[in-house]
């Protein structure tokens, strides 16, 4: 991997992302990243309002992956899996694991949550890491928590590289479907994989109920055998 632009690490900023998104509008390369303690307009999927306490990191990276416009659809899974692989390093005894689509558990808490944005030819990949501001009543967990001794910078650091890393390679494995080049990677860190599961509406409707067989090559999620788009449905365990 190229060497990558120099992190932006502050203090406080209104969202990750959208400082990401003006920066690629201004040709940002490749790689290019900022990390805050607190945002005060974080932002979740859905335009869902992100709430964003210091003692936590917010990271969002710049991607220019070449790849045609069908398989974008992959990126989030690509960024998923590096971000998976950064922290299971910071967080060894964490078993992190992807709750499809885009969150991140340790200990079957969440841990982290991802936004991926698509303008024009760039991508931003934005995370959100719980570190000391755990929200209790949402059963989440964070890294202080899972005993995970790195710094600030050094975390923002790790991630960015990993999610850079995993983009590049699956840039580069080919493929014509979103998830060709990730997709083994992808399963074999899919929370709940083989086990019962709730297929829920964006209402909280229980859709069906059933084993969870994996996610195709198009990023659904496959329910006994039944294939389901994430904008329309959400995972729960089936307990």
């Amino acid at each position: 991997m190229d060497a990558l632009p120099p992190l932006e690490l502050l203090d406080c900023v209104g969202s990750t992302n959208d400082r990401a998104l003006a920066a690629a509008r201004a040709d940002a390369a490749h790689g290019w990243a900022v990390a805050a303690r607190r945002q005060t307009a974080g932002r979740g999927r859905r335009g869902h309002a992100w709430v964003s306490p210091e003692g936590n990191l917010y990271l969002s990276v710049v991607l220019r992956p070449d790849v045609a416009s069908v398989r974008l659809a992959g990126l989030a899974a690509a960024c998923g899996v590096g971000a998976a692989r950064a922290l299971r390093a910071v967080a060894p005894t964490g078993d992190v694991r992807l709750k499809w689509p885009n969150d991140l558990l340790a200990r079957g808490r969440k841990l982290a949550g991802i936004l991926v944005e698509v303008e024009g030819c760039a991508a931003v990949c934005g995370i959100g890491v719980n570190v000391t501001a755990t929200p209790a009543e949402l059963g989440a967990i964070g890294l202080d928590e899972l005993e995970a001794h790195s710094g600030f910078s050094e975390l923002a650091a790790t991630l960015r590289d990993s999610i850079v890393g995993q983009v590049d390679a699956w840039a580069a494995a080919g493929g014509e479907r979103p998830l060709d080049g990730v997709l083994d990677d992808y399963l074999a860190l899919l929370a709940w994989h083989g086990e019962r599961v709730r297929v829920l509406a964006m209402d909280g409707a229980e859709v069906a109920c059933g084993t969870l067989d994996g996610v195709d090559v198009w990023g659904r999620a496959v329910v006994d055998g039944v294939a389901y788009a994430s904008e329309r449905v959400s995972l729960r365990p089936a307990r």
